[in-house]
């Protein structure tokens, strides 16, 4: 028993000791830091512009041709070659091609950029697609095709290796590089896919049009890609990560397109902060209330555009060249500059700011005495009253009326009955297919594709325009024709514009147009948060090519 009493004690102060011990460590010991959760990155702001035009674009990139639809696809589809404004003018510089050559008179050859791949199928883009897209933009030809059509051989255009495109013409061409940068180049093999048969275009069906035109997809391989298309809502596009070019460092992660062309409305999501870049078809006095608003100004635009009252030369009495020379006399041009202030003086028949520009051949003035002069020599002078002139206004464009009623005042005082007439644009278009409708004098913005002068002369005034919005005149001359393909199919630059300013003066003589003022596009937006480099410059040139978005900075923090 004694034994084991104390075995028993042994055992008891031996774990005392141990628990001691034990005890004595953990408190000696640090302790232990309880694990920190590790903190979650809080994702960046996703940036966005909401800008606005007159209406959603054409998804087709051989298809789109107005402002919005320019615009869309120059940010979402590469072209061959691009024109850019760099020290004061413009100038070609390199794209999907990064060199070119001119092999002869009639032939071109383009070396192409390697690895761009295009945006959904991650196909890279070769020889091939540009063969392709040259050829659907002439075989369909809809779009910015028209410049191409009178120019391409297409049994002479073919791809020489994967990355290499020889494109050949039939006639010599002086200002094909300008015609270049109009080449979007477009998946083929996603074309090929979704073309629906039978279709307008033979062999290639509908090619594809149908399908573009449904904003599935985009097929392009530019900055900005196609994410989502909700007919009469929006058009929504996300930056292109794998772009091969540069974005601005803060460069918008997404666009969000809108078709808001109300006063109000815009004044109100402007005024929320909702609406990024306002339309350009807005009156003047909503752009000098936009411009109240703190955080907007008003960006003033340069465009290679004018203003036009283009005369009817078929239709009576405007047959006759001194009822149009008197109409000349009968517009208030200093009047039209504070109706529209969205204009400058026009100084020639094309935009002062195109190359090649010259000044018009004698003063271009508002006198009532030298019109009614006009008139005396006119085959109507005594039975005016019976030819009533009409003069129509898109409905879309609020205040435009106000032009047709300055000159129907004016005109009035003379014994000319002018009747200003609303329509649709719609309706217009369908009207200035065809000589004999009733539109007398057709007033309207017109912008040129590229910065020479021939450019806006091309197409104004070639035959070729006949039935478009670009021109009313309704000329049959062949003599006209000739000269304008002369001065075209001119290599040297030099004599090109010799040429060019020759026929500037026979056109001015012909007295085709009121030549209102130069187009200045005004544009109100967000400069608080947003850095548009053409709202600096104030230059843009082409028609809907102010917004490249790439080359924007968007300040999510500086909107609140």
């Amino acid at each position: 028993m004694v034994k084991r009493s104390v075995v028993a004690a042994i055992v008891a102060v031996v774990i005392i000791i141990a628990i001691v011990g034990v005890a004595a460590w953990y408190l000696a010991a640090p302790p232990t830091p309880t694990p920190t959760p590790t903190p979650t990155a809080t994702p960046p702001v996703k940036s966005l512009i909401v800008a606005s035009f007159a209406n959603l674009p054409y998804l087709d990139p051989h298809v789109a041709h107005d402002e919005s639809g320019r615009a869309y696809i120059h940010n979402v589809y590469d072209t061959l070659v691009r024109m850019e404004y760099r020290e004061g003018t413009v100038k070609i510089i390199p794209w999907l091609a990064t060199r070119w050559e001119m092999v002869d008179n009639v032939t071109w050859r383009f070396y192409l950029r390697e690895g761009v791949k295009f945006h959904h199928t991650n196909r890279e883009l070769t020889a091939k697609d540009v063969e392709f897209s040259v050829m659907r933009m002439v075989i369909m030809p809809e779009g910015m095709g028209y410049l191409l059509v009178p120019w391409i051989d297409l049994d002479r255009t073919k791809a020489i290796d994967k990355y290499t495109i020889e494109i050949g013409l039939k006639k010599p061409c002086g200002v094909f590089l300008y015609l270049a940068s109009y080449i979007y180049v477009v998946d083929s093999e996603e074309v090929k896919k979704n073309i629906k048969t039978p279709g307008p275009y033979g062999e290639w069906g509908d090619f594809g049009k149908g399908w573009l035109m449904e904003g599935h997809i985009d097929i392009g391989s530019g900055p900005y890609m196609l994410v989502e298309y909700v007919p009469g809502s929006h058009v929504m596009l996300a930056k292109n990560e794998k772009w091969w070019g540069d974005f601005a460092p803060r460069a918008p992660d997404n666009v969000k397109i809108v078709a808001i062309v109300d006063p109000a409305t815009t004044h109100t999501l402007m005024a929320k902060r909702e609406l990024d870049i306002s339309t350009v078809w807005l009156p003047p006095e909503t752009y000098e209330a936009l411009d109240e608003i703190e955080g907007v100004d008003v960006a003033k635009l340069h465009y290679y555009g004018m203003y036009f009252l283009m005369m009817n030369s078929r239709k009576p009495p405007l047959d006759d060249i001194h009822v149009r020379k008197a109409l000349f006399y009968l517009f208030d041009y200093r009047t039209f500059l504070e109706i529209l202030p969205q204009h400058k003086e026009a100084e020639g028949i094309v935009p002062s700011n195109m190359i090649g520009f010259i000044p018009f051949p004698e003063p271009v003035e508002y006198n009532i005495d030298k019109a009614l002069e006009e008139l005396k020599k006119s085959k109507y002078w005594g039975e005016l009253d019976k030819y009533e002139i009409a003069l129509t206004w898109r409905a879309e464009v609020p205040g435009e009326d106000r032009v047709g009623l300055l000159l129907a005042s004016a005109a009035e005082k003379v014994g000319l009955k002018i009747k200003v007439v609303k329509l649709p644009w719609l309706k217009v278009v369908e009207a200035m297919t065809r000589p004999d409708t009733p539109n007398h004098i057709e007033p309207m913005w017109i912008t040129a594709d590229y910065p020479e002068a021939i450019s806006m002369v091309y197409l104004r005034w070639h035959s070729a325009s006949h039935g478009t919005v670009n021109q009313n005149e309704w000329f049959d001359l062949p003599e006209l024709d000739k000269m304008i393909e002369e001065v075209l199919g001119t290599i040297d630059e030099k004599e090109r514009l010799e040429k060019s300013a020759e026929l500037q003066r026979y056109i001015f003589y012909l007295y085709p147009s009121i030549f209102a003022g130069d187009y200045i596009g005004f544009k109100a937006y967000q400069s608080k948060y947003i850095d548009w480099p053409s709202a600096k410059v104030g230059f843009v040139g082409v028609f809907g090519w102010d917004v490249e978005y790439w080359k924007m900075n968007v300040y999510p923090e500086k909107k609140i």
